[in-house]
């Protein structure tokens, strides 16, 4: 066996158990230490627990019915585009049901059609183009900027950036790329999947929690989140 039909191998076997094993986890293990750090910092705000607040909260923050959108209208929406991209395409795109339908598992989900994903895919693409260009050329933003916000930005477009190339052939007659696109698109979900748990990727799980503590202390004062 050569190193790349082992790699693809380890791609399609161990490697992806260890990925989504490591962000299951991993996301747990976040969320419990999360509870408990605000637990103890965060006494008040435990006392005063009220489900209203929280799902008053969240409505609003899912929906684009908050202040952030009145404030910053153009970045707020294409961040929400960002993330319905990012979460959709993954999950209902045909080709990856079609690999949960093949598996021991056996599940299945209605996807949605090929000129949806490729369409999300490209809108998702341009975003991301544009918030890195943000990061480089906003003064502002530039400051408070670090280089695990570049790279992550990078590692998250990654797995999009190859699923569309491998889709559509697009380089397929560019020498290793060609070759090796469906590794690097399945090593690159992969990794990002492991990195979730350990950089800021992590308010993909955190936020409902986050935002839910805020929306408890800013209720029992009488403010709107």
């Amino acid at each position: 066996m050569d190193f790349y039909s082992f790699l693809y191998t380890m791609a399609h076997g161990p490697l992806l158990w260890i990925s989504f094993l490591t962000f299951i986890l991993g996301s747990l293990l976040r969320i419990i230490l999360y509870v408990n750090l605000s637990r103890k910092k965060d006494k008040i705000t435990h006392q005063h627990f009220n489900l209203k607040y929280v799902l008053m909260s969240l409505f609003r923050w899912i929906l684009p019915l908050n202040r952030t959108v009145a404030k910053n209208p153009i970045f707020t929406i294409l961040g929400y585009i960002f993330h319905i991209c990012l979460i959709v395409v993954p999950i209902w795109y045909v080709g990856h049901i079609s690999l949960w339908e093949e598996s021991r598992f056996g599940w299945t989900w209605a996807s949605i059609p090929d000129e949806w994903a490729d369409r999300m895919t490209l809108v998702f693409l341009a975003i991301a183009l544009f918030f890195l260009l943000r990061r480089i050329f906003s003064r502002d933003i530039r400051k408070i900027s670090t280089l695990s916000d570049y790279f992550l930005l990078v590692v998250t477009a990654l797995p999009f950036m190859t699923g569309y190339f491998l889709s559509h052939a697009t380089l397929d007659g560019v020498p290793f790329l060609g070759d090796y696109m469906e590794l690097i698109h399945i090593l690159s979900g992969e990794f990002m999947l492991i990195l979730i748990p350990f950089t800021k990727l992590s308010h993909f799980v955190l936020f409902l929690f986050s935002r839910g503590a805020t929306a408890i202390e800013f209720g029992r004062r009488g403010y709107t989140v």
